[in-house]
């Protein structure tokens, strides 16, 4: 087979990879939830489950993942996090809160501190901020704490609380929680909820979203001991050597001396206490908070990993919708909140952000570009043999 012949037919086959590969990224656009082209023909009737499905997507998804089993009291904090998805076909918004409740009820804001950090390039993101208590009676909500994750000004939540959520999008936001040494043990929970509002509904005031059984139920338990403080032995003075008289921790340099004349005094002073006075090395967690003591406890400090969700317990009591006065949503904010999704998207996508089908479609069109380029080459020189 001739060079020509060879080059002919690679450039030939090129091409045609180049257009199988930008047809299967228009088969994937036409068959994507979400769009137009995926839904059912106009002229037929929605089925029962379609129905249903639609009914179960008029607000947005919340979860919470990676929520550990097991918090200290007066313990550093541990980190879960908290995600938002849109799975319906408009525009959402929402202030993201948390309510946090024991199954006594005597949970109250002053027996934790909850951290929140926004993903990177919405208002104030990548970095931790402190959580605020829900305006409007968040402290002894229904017997729990409800928490804004966000700021607060004058008397409800900050512009830059209020997230934008399009359809196909999600927000990721981490958290951190640390409890009091005074806190009530034993069982609790933590459950996401929102209060939201159809974006493309000017009629639509929001509500609120909370499920118990999106929840997450952990234990909080003691931070070490009893309280009470060790025993010391304390050595019998007789005068006379005893072999276990150098194992108490608080003979005296004098006992040992004139019991054994021939040996030295120690050079290093015994241990006064049992028990160290410090925390081991590379038990405290980075992002542990300065309310936490983490001294004594026994606990791991190691905090759960965002996104796991192996440690994640059901709550075993009911956890009701907020009963607080719900915030306002102005058609004012809905707008600075998209600007700000849409500048995060902006900032994402110069930092090469984005999804499979745009490095598909990318790939097919250098495939195309490159075989285009071949054929030309190959006519021209075919053109000029002949000339």
């Amino acid at each position: 087979m001739s060079i020509r012949r060879s080059l002919a037919l690679a450039g030939v086959a090129a091409l045609t990879s180049s257009l199988v590969l930008t047809g299967a990224q228009g088969a994937m656009a036409v068959g994507s939830p979400g769009t137009p082209s995926a839904a059912a023909p106009s002229t037929a009737a929605p089925s029962a489950a379609a129905q249903a499905e639609q009914a179960k997507h008029q607000g947005l998804d919340l979860s919470v993942r990676g929520v550990p089993d097991t918090f200290v009291a007066g313990g550093p904090a541990r980190v879960f996090s908290y995600r938002i998805q849109n799975s319906a076909k408009n525009d959402f918004v929402a202030f993201p809160l948390l309510k946090f409740k024991n199954k006594a009820g005597t949970l109250k804001a002053k027996d934790l501190k909850v951290e929140y950090q926004l993903p990177a390039g919405l208002p104030g993101g990548g970095t931790w901020k402190t959580g605020s208590i829900a305006p409007g009676g968040g402290d002894g909500d229904d017997g729990a704490v409800l928490i804004l994750l966000g700021g607060v000004s004058d008397g409800g939540p900050a512009d830059d609380a209020l997230l934008f959520v399009a359809p196909g999008k999600r927000i990721d936001i981490d958290v951190r929680v640390s409890f009091t040494k005074d806190t009530p043990l034993g069982k609790a929970g933590v459950v996401p909820v929102a209060f939201e509002a159809n974006a493309d509904d000017e009629s639509d005031n929001g509500h609120f979203s909370c499920d118990g059984i999106k929840g997450a139920g952990f234990t909080i338990k003691a931070g070490g001991g009893s309280g009470k403080p060790t025993p010391t032995p304390t050595p019998t003075k007789t005068g006379k050597p005893s072999p276990t008289a150098t194992a108490s921790p608080t003979t005296t340099a004098t006992a040992t001396a004139t019991s054994t004349p021939t040996t030295p005094a120690p050079t290093t002073p015994a241990p006064t206490t049992p028990a160290p006075t410090t925390p081991a090395t590379g038990t405290a967690s980075p992002s542990a908070s300065p309310t936490g003591s983490g001294s004594g406890s026994g606990e791991t400090t190691t905090p759960a990993p965002s996104g796991s969700t192996d440690a994640q317990q059901p709550i075993d009591f009911p956890v009701d919708v907020p009963k607080v006065t719900p915030p306002k949503i102005t058609p004012a904010v809905v707008t600075k909140a998209k600007t700000a999704a849409s500048d995060a998207d902006k900032s994402l996508a110069t930092t090469g952000g984005g999804d499979d089908t745009t490095a598909i479609a990318a790939a097919g069109g250098a495939v195309l570009v490159a075989g285009v380029g071949t054929l030309v080459v190959l006519r021209r020189r075919k053109a000029g043999q002949q000339g």
